[in-house]
């Protein structure tokens, strides 16, 4: 199958010490029997609670596995951040055991080492795998959750259960954390939660979005993925006569036209996204059928200037304008020749063929039975083979991405938020993802209003990283190290991490625990 083709599909239709919850709280009496005491082949843990919650309200068999750590530091007590992965279908273990939880592979090993850099230090943190049939959650049969409206009315349903198991936490700042498709599920969840206020009260403080599916597909990726090629010329190794062929389809496209709008700030009015570029305006409620590409129908392969040139003005399968499709397939075919940069990465350029596939080393370790006994998945008793643990689950994923797409959040969601909830939005991105390139997400929250004025009026600036906090200036610019580029107007921030892929917090686990520290978790 054409991976390409599959990117360009998703973009289409929208991965111990003592805990200290506080000096007088106390935890309902029920969750004795999710304590986790330690894990195999790893280092301590700070306290914790595993299982699984079933979902309310939905027929038996579906449940949602959760891991929750205490807040290592009694100055963070009053924060709990919930992360999420994305996918869709993608576990939450990918966050936890790669960058922001308080283990981490050791190298290609299945040992699970110390993080330093532990979110679990700044607060309470909830892993969730969510929807049903995720991870290590359950789902009914048939599989239950067809579209985003059932996954967001299951996870609120189920946070809520969770709240009553866990009552000490409700009253909590909840920060809800995630990457990639979680631009979709966080913003839908929040709407709920504060939708919900009235009957179930849940102190909903901010939300925070990485390389995320906010906006208008095309925008993100279509529209953006020209400069984005030629910003990052030397990584990827294209030559300047196949990137000339992307300058003239951003001119004859309109796509230059967006971008320079794009880069007023502040913005001069609503940014018009030309025609339906590759099918992808999600106003236009166009999609794909996913058997287009599993059947082979659109898979193209180009590898010269005149080639990338037909597949992106002639292409009868991915529409007009095909500039995303077809970086992504060049890319992969030059790679798979040897031609060009070798073991492409979309989620990360910048990797090379040495990379570490940590997906595998969390299917090896979390398949075993005495790991799955430590999660209060199993009885230690019990005789019968472990679950074989996916960290993605990709019926989910197909069956979310074939269904109709839902709104994407910048469209109102996330205005709406912002200006009538005051719940503060951090969006943030990493320079070597090409699958939902920063330029794509700095368009969308250019075009998005919100506390009455579109877009931001200041274009980013640096942020360091030995600076006390990312999100100010350096005091001695000599000695500091820029971290990458960063705003923050009306409520929204956004902050560009240097030397980053999709995960932010997988390649810059400092920088990252800076910025959960002093954007997310800090005064507001």
């Amino acid at each position: 199958m054409n991976v390409a083709a599959i990117y360009s599909f998703i973009h289409t239709l929208w991965a111990v010490p003592s805990l200290v919850f506080s000096h007088t709280a106390r935890v309902s009496p029920d969750i004795s029997h999710f304590a986790v005491h330690s894990l195999p082949n790893s280092s301590s843990l700070p306290t914790s609670w595993a299982g699984r919650l079933p979902v309310p309200q939905t027929p038996e068999g579906n449940s949602l596995f959760f891991w929750l750590f205490g807040a290592e530091d009694p100055a963070y007590d009053e924060n709990l951040i919930i992360w999420f992965n994305g996918g869709p279908g993608c576990s939450s273990l990918i966050g936890l055991a790669t960058g922001n939880g308080p283990v981490h592979f050791d190298g290609n090993s299945t040992r699970l080492a110390q993080n330093p850099h532990s979110w679990t230090k700044l607060g309470h943190v909830l892993y969730v795998d969510q929807p049903a049939g995720t991870g290590f959650s359950t789902a009914s049969i048939p599989y239950p959750v067809s579209d985003n409206d059932r996954v967001t009315s299951d996870f609120y349903r189920w946070l809520q259960s969770f709240f009553t198991h866990f009552p000490n936490l409700r009253s909590k700042r909840v920060h809800l954390i995630g990457e990639s498709w979680a631009g979709i599920y966080i913003p839908y969840f929040a709407s709920a939660i504060v939708n919900g206020q009235d009957a179930f009260p849940i102190n909903l403080h901010s939300i925070s979005i990485g390389d995320g599916t906010i906006g208008n597909p095309a925008a993100m990726s279509t529209v953006t993925i020209g400069p984005y090629l030629r910003s990052q010329k030397n990584t990827l190794q294209i030559p300047d006569d196949v990137l000339a062929v992307f300058t003239e389809a951003d001119r004859a496209c309109g796509f230059d036209e967006a971008m320079n709008a794009a880069n007023q700030y502040p913005p001069n009015g609503t940014i018009h996204i030309p025609g339906d570029p590759e099918n992808l305006n999600y106003k236009r409620h166009a999609k794909r059928k996913l058997g287009d590409f599993v059947n082979h129908t659109c898979n193209s392969e180009p590898a010269t200037a005149d080639a990338v040139r037909t597949a992106i003005f002639n292409s009868t399968c991915q529409g007009p304008c095909a500039t995303f499709s077809t970086a992504a397939d060049y890319m992969t075919t030059v790679s798979a020749s040897g031609a060009g940069k070798p073991c492409h990465d979309v989620y990360d350029i910048h990797s090379d063929c040495s990379a570490i596939d940590p997906l595998n080393q969390l299917a090896s370790y979390f398949s075993h039975a005495d790991v799955q006994n430590a999660l209060n998945l199993r009885r230690p008793d019990d005789k019968s083979p472990p679950v074989s643990y996916s960290p993605c689950n990709s019926s989910t994923l197909t069956t979310l991405l074939s269904s109709t797409p839902p709104t994407p959040p910048a469209y109102h969601i996330l205005p709406t938020l912002v200006t009538e909830n005051n719940i503060s939005l951090h969006v943030y991105s990493g320079e070597y993802d090409m699958l939902l390139n920063h330029f794509g997400t700095e368009l969308a929250l250019q075009n998005m209003t919100w506390n009455g004025r579109q877009g931001f009026s200041r274009k980013p600036q640096p942020f360091y990283n030995n600076d006390a906090a990312p999100a100010r200036p350096c005091r001695d610019k000599e000695t500091c190290a820029e971290a990458g580029i960063w705003a923050s107007e009306r409520g929204v921030t956004y902050h560009l991490f240097w030397g980053a892929g999709h995960t932010v917090f997988a390649k810059k686990a400092s920088e990252m625990f800076a910025y959960v520290r002093d954007v997310v978790a800090g005064t507001r």
